[in-house]
Order: structure tokens, then C-alpha cells, then sequence
């Protein structure tokens, strides 16, 4: 069962509350509970099924000392027709995988060993031949041990039904002894009803706690996911913050170091994003760094690339495996879109649009530098286009002279 819906936990809850006496869920719940424990059922009864083949092949011992006459024929009903109808039935219930369609075999298992011992009893001539249906006791206590509650109310009462029919038939036995008998066997199965009440209900009541630990688990796993997106998401423009980049561009650098590969930084400042904000205000300010995030998003092409805000109105962009050609590239597609946006800025001295200037660094983790060192670079690169008449972008003299302006 889905215990990720809120439908679902709210059954589980529900039926909690309400309790289940008749040992029956709601339909959706009772097809999770036999479905989950179909498996385990199965085996526990295929093992059940075999061990009665022991049991049932132990009593010829009290055949042979009760009935020593009659013992070729409890041998070839026990043996020759008990055991082969078992397997088969086994085979059947290994193949079919029909959960309910096992726990009805149970009885019908049940009741085949009955058949067979109220039937040597009634053909035996021998005057103990009767005390043999006080051996029904064993099937019910034997059944109880595996069988669920209601398939057990069945059984019980069609082997006491087949107990007072035998009873009735043995016109040699007295009213003490058939009465005696009765309550024995009515009394043994008070108890093993009773123990099979319990056992279910405790796998029922187990199984609805799992569910709803799984349910909370699951809550609280969803919760711990969302603070720890917020954890690492910028509030306003949804893109990755500090926290974030800063431990990804730590995994970046031991990566590129492991396989001897590049790795680039972009450092990306809106340019005169202070008048902007002077000039409309900061709520278009907060519309300006948004829109600014999603024309750099939209300039990464590689999901190995990954935007960050750097703070205030600054960003940055990891470029794994890229050289300074590559990350130059991308700086000017960067530079490129944030300027096609055409966002209004009249206060600027640079353009009558928003524009961004952009440093561009790079380093080879595997023989040189330090990310602290390669973020200096990066910095010193956009302080530079800066200084050189901003919207454009610079890279990092130490690894690269290109310079890229305003076409």
C-alpha cells in the first residue's frame, strides 16, 4: 500500500481508531495486508504441509497399538492416499500464488485427516477402535498453529460436526464416553480459536503500526528533503545558493583533480544594479535578479554546469570540464542574453538595458591552485571587466589573454 497518500495514512489511522473485531480491514487495506504477507504464508504453509506427513505418519504407532488389525489399512490410508494428495496440493498452492485460495487449503487439508481418521474408526472392530476420534484434538491444535482465524472457525466446526456424526454411529459406546469426548474436543477448540484470535490480531495490529511508522518516516523524510532544498536554494530567484555551491564546487574540484581534467568558474556582477534599484525600486530589483537568473540558466546547456547566487547581485557558474576557450563561450552567450532580455535601466551608464560583466578563470585541479586561489582569479577577472567599461566579460590573465567586449 501507497502509505505516501494522505487518503491512505488517514485509512490506516482511521482503522486504528475504530479497531477491526472481525479481523477484517477496509478493502484497501485488507488486499495490502495478504498481499505483503503472501509470500511468507505460502512458506510457512508448504512447511506445515510437510511436517503433517510426519505427524500424520507418527500415529500409526497408536494404530498399530489400538488397532493392530486394521493396521495394513490405516498404513495405505495414511501413507498411500494422505501423503500423495498433500504433495499434490502443496505443488498446486506453490504454483497458483493465491493467497486467500491458501489459507481455504489449510482446511481442506484439515478435514482430509479427519475424513481419514473418523473413518478408520468407524471400520475398525476393535473395542478401543473409538477412543481414535479423541485424535481430531490433534488436527485442531495442529491446523490452529498455522491457519488463519476464520478458516479455523470453519474447520472446527466441520470437525465437530463430523465428531458428533461419528459418535452418533457408534451405538457401543456410552453416553459418558460421547459426551466426555465432546467436551474435550469442544474445549480444545475454545483454546486454539482463541491463541488463532490473538496471533492474527497481533499481525493485524503489527502490520497497521508498520504502516503508519512508514507513513511518518516517509513524512519526515519529505520534510528533511524540503529544509534541506531550502537549505540550499536562494529564496528569491529558486536558483542554488552559497551553501550549495560551495560544497559543489568542492565535489567539482576533487573530480576534475581524480581525472586530470579542467574545471572553469564564472563570476557574473549585474552592472549598476544599485541605481536600479535606486531608480525602480527593490521590488523590480528582485524582478531584475530573477530574470538576470534565468537568461544564465538558459546558457547552460551541459547538466554538469550549475548556476549559484554568489550574493546580493552577484552570481556564479561552476563549468566542469571546460577550458578557459569553452568557459569564455559561455560568459559571452551569458552576456549575450542577459542583454537581449531588455530590461529597461535608464540609470545605468553603460547601456540603456540591464547588462552583467563577467570574470572568466580556470584551473587544472590535478597540478595547480586551490579552489580558494581559483576563486581569487575569478574575482580579479570580473573586477577587471568591470574597470575595462563592464558589460563584457575577462578572463583570468594567468591561465588565458582573451579579452571579450561588446560586439
Amino acid at each position: 500500500m501507497d502509505v505516501s497518500s494522505p487518503h491512505d495514512q488517514g485509512l490506516v489511522d482511521q482503522t486504528l481508531r475504530q479497531g477491526f473485531r472481525g479481523l477484517r480491514f477496509p478493502a484497501a487495506l485488507e488486499r495490502a495486508f495478504v498481499i505483503q504477507h503472501a509470500d511468507e504464508r505460502t512458506f510457512k504453509l508448504i512447511v506445515a504441509g510437510l511436517y503433517s506427513l510426519l505427524v500424520f505418519g507418527g500415529i500409526l504407532l497408536a494404530d498399530y497399538l489400538m488397532m493392530p488389525k486394521e493396521l495394513p489399512l490405516a498404513i495405505a490410508m495414511r501413507v498411500g492416499l494422505y501423503a500423495p494428495v498433500v504433495l499434490v496440493l502443496l505443488k498446486v498452492l506453490h504454483r497458483l500464488s493465491l493467497p486467500q485460495l491458501n489459507e481455504w487449503m489449510v482446511v481442506l487439508v484439515g478435514l482430509f485427516a479427519s475424513g481419514i481418521m473418523v473413518f478408520l474408526s468407524a471400520t475398525s472392530a476393535e473395542p478401543l477402535a473409538y477412543v481414535k476420534l479423541v485424535e481430531l484434538i490433534i488436527v485442531v491444535i495442529y491446523v490452529a498453529v498455522f491457519a488463519r482465524f476464520w478458516p479455523m472457525v470453519v474447520l472446527s466446526a466441520l470437525v465437530m460436526v463430523i465428531h458428533l456424526v461419528a459418535m452418533s454411529a457408534a451405538h457401543d459406546v456410552i453416553g459418558t464416553v460421547k459426551i466426555s469426548s465432546f467436551l474435550l474436543l469442544a474445549t480444545t477448540m475454545m483454546f486454539a480459536l482463541y491463541g488463532t484470535y490473538k496471533r492474527e490480531h497481533n499481525d493485524r495490529l503489527a502490520f497497521l503500526l508498520d504502516l503508519r511508522e512508514r507513513a511518518l518516516r516517509l513524512t519526515l523524510q519529505e520534510a528533511n528533503a524540503r529544509l534541506d532544498t531550502m537549505a540550499r536554494t536562494d529564496a528569491l530567484t529558486g536558483v542554488p545558493n552559497r551553501r550549495f555551491f560551495d560544497e559543489f564546487l568542492a565535489q567539482a574540484w576533487s573530480r576534475a583533480a581524480t581525472l586530470g581534467q579542467p574545471l572553469s568558474l564564472l563570476l557574473i556582477d549585474v552592472d549598476h544594479f544599485k541605481a536600479f534599484n535606486d531608480r525602480y525600486g527593490h521590488q523590480a530589483g528582485d524582478r531584475c535578479l530573477c530574470v538576470v537568473a534565468e537568461a544564465i540558466a538558459s546558457c547552460l546547456r551541459r547538466p554538469v554546469d550549475v548556476l549559484a547566487r554568489w550574493g546580493g547581485e552577484e552570481f556564479v557558474v561552476v563549468l566542469a570540464e571546460a577550458d578557459t576557450e569553452a568557459a569564455a563561450d559561455v560568459a559571452q552567450r551569458v552576456r549575450q542574453a542577459v542583454q537581449d532580455c531588455a530590461l529597461p535601466h535608464v540609470a545605468s551608464v553603460t547601456a540603456r538595458v540591464v547588462t552583467v560583466s563577467v570574470g572568466v578563470a580556470t584551473a587544472w585541479p590535478a597540478a595547480q591552485g586551490s579552489q580558494a586561489d581559483l576563486l581569487q582569479r575569478t574575482d580579479t577577472a570580473l573586477y577587471q571587466a568591470k574597470a575595462t567599461g563592464r558589460n563584457r566579460f575577462c578572463a583570468d590573465e594567468a591561465v588565458a589573454q582573451k579579452v571579450g567586449a561588446l560586439a
